[in-house]
């Protein structure tokens, strides 16, 4: 058992604190004890009495100092390791405890069951449910209205005599099929004979430099036709380009390049294009609301 040093140097005023008096300095020094122990409960024999012996006042001296044990709140080093190992096991477990929060395979069958008039085992009640719940996506599932290709020779094949296998039975079917449709084609007009060309007939084709060289016939033939061709050519060319349709459509960005054209030109364009475009798209914002 382990004792404070205070309470251990106190054991001699406190063992004379309940012997009786024998003289005047047995007196004074059971006066000091006591008052030395003043702010402690005083402890005293039966009856309030003080000691009739030595061996009691040993007694109640010791039940002194085990109450101030019992009253300390120190605790000693080994019982500080003791308590904070304890604590960190306990946080240990607790961070160790994982939360399940996945939904059993089977949680819609077992909810239905609870629900149900439980008439049947949870086993046979769970397999129907399984098996209405396959029927029911089933179900759901979107409708194939596509014809296959041989569903009108096996129709027929349905309806004959099945005298032949299928697969002779669709080859004779579709042959049929096919003469039946020749047969309903309208029957084709034969041609006329082409009239032969008389042998003095005129060719009233135009040949494709025959502009050039009707030009070429009304110019002053400074040049050779061959290289009279080309410029007429290309002078052709440049006639055709400047009689197409004059494009009249205003640039997407028109209304920020004019602003920019009367602004100060203290930023580069670029910058002041993103700038007028967000300005523009909160001009609208603001008339819209």
């Amino acid at each position: 058992m382990k004792f404070s040093v205070a309470a251990i140097l106190a054991i001699p005023a406190l063992t004379s604190a309940f012997v009786p008096a024998q003289n005047g300095a047995a007196h004074s020094s059971s006066q000091l004890g006591m008052a030395a122990t003043a702010t402690a409960p005083v402890v005293t024999g039966p009856k309030g009495k003080a000691a009739s012996s030595r061996e009691e006042d040993m007694a109640l001296t010791l039940q002194i100092i085990l109450d101030h044990e019992a009253r300390s709140s120190t605790v000693s080093t080994d019982q500080l390791l003791s308590q904070t190992e304890e604590i960190a096991a306990i946080e240990e477990q607790e961070e160790e405890i994982e939360i399940d929060i996945s939904i059993p395979y089977d949680a819609p069958a077992a909810l239905a069951y609870a629900s149900s008039d439980k008439s049947m085992d949870y086993a046979a009640f769970r397999a129907k449910y399984e098996a209405d719940a396959v029927e029911l996506v089933k179900s759901k599932q979107p409708i194939d209205i596509s014809i296959p290709y041989d569903a009108a020779a096996k129709l027929a094949y349905g309806a004959s005599d099945k005298s032949m296998p299928y697969a002779d039975f669709k080859t004779q079917y579709e042959a049929d099929a096919v003469a039946m449709i020749i047969s309903k084609q309208p029957k084709k007009e034969a041609a006329p004979a082409k009239a032969s060309a008389p042998a003095d007939a005129s060719d009233v084709s135009i040949d494709y430099d025959a502009a050039a060289r009707l030009a070429y016939k009304s110019s002053d033939k400074s040049v050779s036709f061959a290289d009279f061709k080309p410029l007429y050519e290309a002078d052709a060319v440049a006639l055709a380009v400047s009689k197409k349709p004059v494009d009249i459509g205003v640039n997407y960005m028109a209304a920020a390049q004019l602003a920019f054209l009367n602004s100060d030109r203290s930023v580069p364009y670029a910058a002041f294009e993103k700038k007028y475009l967000a300005d523009a798209v909160e001009l609208v914002k603001s008339k819209s609301k």
